[in-house]
């Protein structure tokens, strides 16, 4: 089977860029930004207190490693939907999944618009997949509905951009560039900080029937490339949105001092053969009613 998907819909901007130069710098660097979400996605997994035999939805399933993850600890008899936007990642997926083939059955689609088997799944989990809805409500209204009722619900999310320096101090060194580039800010619909407030999840979640809410604060250094510093530069430059863009959209010229200036930003955090910058996130629990 071919992965495949149309840019339309609520999230038709998030689909293009998953599935344009973004998504595949994530495809290249997909081992080192393994190595940073790990922690989060652990701490997640370890909330959504998974069985064998469970089925489990994982939205947002990126390249596969915590799907292989929650493979196994639904074993034997349990079940994985995982789903993402991204064409390149999930081709990732598949090949690295393939010992667990029949747990896992991968698709190519929106989250917040595909129909799902109502109520057939134990539990919905997602490591940093679900702030990027354009109408958060009804994504996570058809959500629940794949929810059995008593499912259960984990996920990860960032926390207010100030907690987090790894995403922010690399937009700072190019904001300059790119003078229109929009602010990270909880305030900017599907982006990732607009599930950073505590009271609007608390609010969405229970709008949509969720009960039992709990946020848990996460804090953990993020390892950000390895190597030498420029090692390390070259992953922030393919990692980061805001500089990637700067380097798009920016005259060619420009990419030297563009880089110069996120290596500067970088270098007091670069910790012999990595970047150890702060990284804070809400571990978020529920359950459907």
């Amino acid at each position: 089977m071919t992965f495949s998907i149309k840019a339309d819909g609520p999230n038709s901007d998030e689909i293009e860029y998953w599935n344009g130069p973004q998504g595949k710098n994530w495809v290249k660097q997909n081992d080192l930004t393994d190595l940073m979400y790990d922690p989060f996605g652990a701490k997640a997994i370890e909330h959504a207190a998974l069985s064998a035999g469970e089925r489990v939805l994982d939205v947002g399933c990126g390249c596969g490693k915590t799907t292989g993850r929650l493979a196994d600890l639904v074993a034997p008899g349990g079940h994985i939907t995982a789903l993402d936007v991204s064409v390149p990642m999930l081709e990732v997926a598949r090949s690295r999944i393939a010992s667990s083939a029949a747990l896992v059955n991968f698709i190519s689609a929106d989250a917040a618009t595909y129909k799902f088997e109502p109520e057939g799944y134990d539990v919905l989990y997602s490591q940093f997949g679900l702030m990027f809805f354009r109408n958060p409500q009804e994504a996570f209204s058809n959500l629940f509905r794949a929810l059995k009722p008593g499912g259960r619900a984990a996920f990860v999310c960032w926390r207010r951009p100030e907690l987090n320096p790894f995403l922010m101090i690399p937009f700072e060194a190019v904001r300059s560039f790119v003078p229109d580039m929009p602010v990270p800010s909880p305030d900017v619909p599907a982006s990732p900080f607009s599930l950073a407030p505590e009271g609007h999840v608390r609010t969405l979640l229970g709008n949509v029937g969720f009960e039992d809410v709990r946020l848990e604060e996460f804090n953990y250094p993020t390892s950000m490339g390895q190597g030498d510093l420029e090692a390390c530069l070259s992953f922030v430059a393919d990692f980061s949105n805001p500089v990637a863009t700067a380097l798009r959209r920016s005259d060619p010229a420009k990419a030297p001092a563009i880089l110069e200036a996120v290596r500067t930003a970088i270098a007091p955090y670069f910790k012999g053969a990595t970047l150890e910058l702060p990284a804070s996130a809400w571990i978020v629990s529920a359950r459907r009613r």
